[in-house]
């Protein structure tokens, strides 16, 4: 399963978030959230988190791109993307991912 190409909802890069975030469909984070980051349990979820954001907290998601920066673990129930700026602080889970040169974990 690879990206949605629609993203529902935006988290703008001069957003700051304090707690957990649920969503359904595409979520995309410009922004920071310090909280847990998860797709809605049954429904089809991607999120996408840009090269200018970060997420202190876990994630899990049906598909899950990386360009920016995690401290937690990633669950893509589905697919994982690691780009060329991720940087992955916690353990990644996958059932199938794709790593791009450039990108760190440290798990």
């Amino acid at each position: 399963m690879k990206p949605a190409q629609r993203i529902d909802s935006l988290v703008g890069a001069t957003v700051k978030i304090q707690g957990n975030v649920e969503f359904a469909g595409g979520l995309r984070i410009d922004g920071c959230v310090c909280g847990n980051v998860a797709g809605r349990v049954g429904e089809p979820s991607t999120l996408v988190l840009s090269e200018q954001g970060c997420i202190e907290g876990e994630i899990q998601s049906c598909v899950v791109v990386v360009n920016g920066a995690v401290r937690g673990s990633v669950r893509g129930t589905e697919y994982v993307e690691l780009q060329p700026k991720a940087s992955v602080t916690g353990d990644v889970y996958y059932k199938t991912i794709e790593i791009q040169l450039g990108a760190l974990v440290d798990g």
